[in-house]
């Protein structure tokens, strides 16, 4: 925040050199960014009387001038300023003067004529013409007041002066005004401090006779004070005015306006003014927005609104951005005759969401954002009715509309001296916090080696001990801080639960030949309706963001094959005719939150592969290979994904009953929605479940000094039978003998016929306790035949 040091200096003095205020100022907790001296770049230019014009003999626009500049003889100047003429005081740069871009002025000939100096336009000078009227780079910038001839143009527009850019931190928003830094800057060099005592001249009348105020959101208004002036007097800003205010890097517009943003800069409370009589029946209603409204705010752009900012309206619309700007209807202008003064609180979080959404950022805004004290709104509106009475602006209207339900009380703490001394590390004594408090203005009562501290009104930022510990740390010195050595124990370094997970599964696709791939965690909702998801499906309900990028980003993932499709259809598009790829990463579930309210994140990971001799086969053995490896006792079942191939997908549950895992090839749709190859087969899998259903050591069991005996079986049955129950009768059939079933190979052709397929099944048989003869081979095997004849299997010859 910038802050004229002559505005400064007229509440505190500060008789330290630039250099040591800043030193102090940052050695107690106030950051200076920089110190700018205004006149720098406008050196040796006065005030100087035109006493002759004459035309150049050489030239048809120059002209020959004899100026005084207050020295014992005048000096002679060639200008060509079209308005050039004698008896006007004008900025002239001696010779050896500085303008700004570092351009030095020195004696030459003009068509042969001596010329030694230069007469200035306001360009020249950098002096924009809402600090003082001129007619820009059309001619020279001609004074209207009666200067003594030689005075330094640097006193008349304010550029004898430094500028401070204090960087004040988010939880002082109090320092964001010039009261807020001239109170820290009386503080730290222990000086006195003498802000404007406030009175308010009144004329007749009340102020419910011109204005009627409702706030029906108290929640995001939770104070909004507002006076009335009569029978303005609309006028441009005295030059000490749009000296504070230029240094401020804002412009002056008006007497009115410039009070507005004079109070704003000096308080730290953002006003507006209204034109009365521009407001619908002369009434001011604070609400949340309308979906169907719109506003064109002061800078000429139409917003519309969503039903989530808090609008200043008036009898029948909108007429501000509460707390951020004011809309073009209501603006000031010379016409305006009464005027409504507006100072309230807002809720910073209601703001901060209302700037960002709409992309809007003002000098109000970013003050509200941080948090206005609702206690000092009043001292901020009287300031400006007294400015009004200083300035000849108007007439104030007797009586103030406050609408303040909850007032706000200031903090009380109870802080022992032995904490503040303890959480420091340095001593101090309790008389000693005592008076450095109250030279911050907290009421303090030492007693029993407790300080009793109240808060001041400005002060929203207390609200624990540690903070009255910081506020005595940073003026007793925090030079004063003992140094210690390091202090600390090695520990043995390890990886949490989820990250060991991530690191084995890793280790076991790497080896499978698949590459790890990483997406957003945010996706479009219109990519998640592309995954087929039936009408019910909890994943259509994403968790919103608030503030997205884009529309591309949201909303939170529900499933992390919507990242994995896109990066299987760019390696595809790209020439990469086979691949496997996997993504290990949370997804978002909205109907389950934690106890902080919170989405619940689901570890999961998903594979995909694609091309060359690629199956449904290659992608579940891969998937099997992971059970095995951690010891998951499972079955297989049919597939109940919609984006998956209605015959060629596949579930794999727990023997808990956990449903661990969908796989299958990619529907031909989805494939087309994501523009992927449909000979694409992808799974997903819950790493949590899985992890859950882990052996960690897996199946133990003897070693059998039986031999094995193994069968193939070959069966062909209607295409619609699920395998998974078949090998499950026959493994019943077979009991204890049966060691181990798998599924090895399965084919659909017309060699067995439309609508059949041929399934063959690997048998390891062993007993226990003895070498199996060939009678109890040939009994399980047709135990086994008999059990697949039950869904209709015939044996292949």
């Amino acid at each position: 925040m910038k802050v004229s040091l002559n505005w400064l200096k007229k509440y505190v003095p500060v008789e330290l050199d630039n250099a040591a205020y800043e030193s102090r100022m940052i050695m107690t907790g106030t950051g200076v960014e920089g110190m700018e001296d205004m006149g720098r770049e406008l050196q040796n230019v006065v005030v100087g009387r035109v006493l002759t014009c004459e035309d150049h003999p050489n030239s048809d626009h120059l002209h020959i001038c004899t100026v005084d500049v207050g020295e014992e003889a005048p000096l002679q100047i060639v200008c060509g300023a079209p308005n050039v003429k004698a008896g006007l005081l004008v900025p002239v740069a001696k010779v050896g003067a500085v303008l700004p871009g570092d351009f030095h002025i020195k004696k030459g000939k003009l068509r042969g004529v001596e010329s030694c100096g230069m007469l200035c336009s306001s360009t020249e000078m950098n002096v924009p013409v809402e600090l003082y009227p001129s007619v820009g780079d059309a001619g020279l910038l001609i004074f209207n007041e009666d200067y003594p001839v030689g005075t330094d143009v640097r006193e008349i527009f304010g550029f004898n002066d430094t500028v401070v850019d204090f960087e004040i931190l988010a939880n002082r928003p109090d320092c964001l005004c010039v009261w807020g830094v001239a109170r820290e800057t009386a503080a730290a060099l222990n000086a006195p401090l003498s802000l404007p005592v406030i009175t308010v001249k009144e004329a007749d009348g009340d102020i419910h006779d011109y204005a009627d105020i409702t706030v029906e959101d108290t929640e995001h208004c939770p104070r909004y004070a507002a006076r009335v002036i009569k029978n303005v007097r609309i006028a441009p800003s005295p030059m000490w005015l749009r000296q504070y205010l230029h240094a401020a890097g804002m412009r002056s517009i008006n007497n009115i306006v410039d009070i507005t943003n004079f109070v704003m800069l000096e308080t730290g409370h953002p006003m507006h003014a209204f034109d009365l009589a521009k407001v619908k029946g002369r009434k001011i209603v604070v609400r949340a927005s309308r979906e169907d409204e719109t506003l064109t705010t002061l800078d000429g752009k139409e917003y519309a609104l969503s039903g989530q900012e808090l609008m200043i309206c008036d009898e029948d619309h909108p007429t501000g951005l509460a707390g951020i700007m004011g809309g073009e209807e209501s603006e000031i202008t010379e016409e305006t005759r009464d005027v409504l003064f507006e100072c309230a609180s807002f809720d910073r979080t209601s703001i901060r969401l209302t700037a960002r959404r709409l992309g809007i950022r003002t000098e109000a805004s970013g003050r509200f954002e941080r948090g206005v004290s609702p206690a000092t709104v009043m001292e901020a509106l009287q300031r400006a009715c007294q400015m009004v009475n200083e300035l000849d602006a108007g007439d104030v209207v007797p009586g103030v509309i406050d609408i303040y339900p909850n007032p706000v009380k200031p903090a009380h703490l109870n802080v022992p001296v032995d904490y503040i001394n303890k959480r420091t590390g340095v001593t101090v004594s309790g008389e000693e916090m005592k008076r450095i408090l109250e030279k911050l203005f907290f009421e303090v009562e030492l007693k029993d080696g407790v300080l009793h501290v109240t808060a001041p009104n400005f002060r929203q930022d207390i609200e624990q001990m540690a903070d009255i510990s910081e506020e005595v740390l940073r003026y007793a010195g925090y030079e004063h801080i003992p140094s210690t050595g390091l202090r600390g124990e090695t520990t043995q370094g390890g990886l949490n639960v989820k990250t060991a997970r991530h690191f084995k599964l890793q280790d076991m696709l790497s080896g499978m030949g698949a590459y790890e791939c990483m997406n957003y965690s945010f996706i479009s909702r219109k990519v998640i309706t592309q995954m087929g998801f039936s009408a019910d499906d909890a994943r259509l309900n994403p968790v919103c963001i608030r503030n997205p990028l884009g529309e591309d980003t949201a909303c939170m993932r529900t499933t992390l094959l919507c990242g994995v499709f896109k990066t299987v259809s760019t390696n595809q598009r790209g020439g990469n005719e086979d691949g496997r790829i996997y993504e290990l990463g949370s997804i978002y579930d909205s109907a389950c939150k934690t106890e902080e309210n919170l989405p619940v994140e689901h570890d999961t990971l998903a594979i995909a592969i694609w091309g060359g001799k690629e199956d449904f086969y290659s992608l579940r053995g891969m998937v099997e290979a992971i059970m095995r490896d951690l010891g998951v006792c499972y079955h297989i079942e049919m597939g109940r994904e919609n984006y998956l191939h209605p015959g060629r997908r596949a579930q794999l549950v727990a023997q808990s009953g956990d449903v661990i895992c969908q796989l299958g090839q990619v529907h031909p749709d989805t494939a087309e929605a994501f523009d992927m190859n449909d000979k694409t087969y992808v799974c997903e899998l819950d790493v949590e479940k899985l992890f859950e259903n882990a052996n960690a050591l897996g199946h133990v069991q003897p070693i059998y000094r039986t031999p094995a005996v193994s069968r193939d079986l070959a069966f062909v049955m209607d295409g619609s039978v699920q395998l998974g129950p078949v090998m499950d009768e026959m493994k019943k059939a077979c009991g204890d003998k049966l060691e181990d079933i798998r599924l090895f190979d399965v084919f659909r052709g017309v060699q067995v016929g439309e609508g059949k397929k041929s399934c063959a099944f690997n048998l390891v048989l062993r007993a226990k306790d003895h070498t199996l003869t060939e009678d109890e081979i040939n009994a399980s095997v047709k135990k086994a035949i008999k059990a697949a004849e039950k869904f209709g299997a015939v044996l292949r010859g």
